[in-house]
């Protein structure tokens, strides 16, 4: 699978493409797509809800993410499998990779 490393990051119009694209007006995510691109994109926005250098707890990363798709616990494991966020060997800890 490919990761957020492998990936260059989407200009500001490429990003405002991909909200307008799967997100409603309020920036809840409507679905996740499954193309992997398509996915990466919307990834990328969704990751900069969170800050670099930063530490959460998976109940602050779940806090955050309900708010966005109702089907959290999918986008964080999604965010983690593409390499968008990391965790701690034991899942407590998490924080933006890129």
């Amino acid at each position: 699978m490919a990761d957020a490393k492998e990936m260059e990051p989407l200009d500001s119009e490429a990003l405002e493409r991909v909200k307008k694209a799967f997100f409603d007006k309020d920036g809840n995510l409507r679905s996740l797509p499954s193309k992997q691109s398509k996915k990466q994109g919307v990834l990328q926005v969704v990751v900069h809800t969170f800050e670099k250098d930063v530490h959460y707890t998976e109940k602050e990363i779940n806090d955050r993410l309900k708010v966005i798709y109702a089907d959290f616990a999918t986008l964080r494991r999604t965010l983690i499998d593409f390499g968008f966020l990391n965790r701690t060997a034991d899942g407590k800890t998490y924080w933006r990779e890129k």
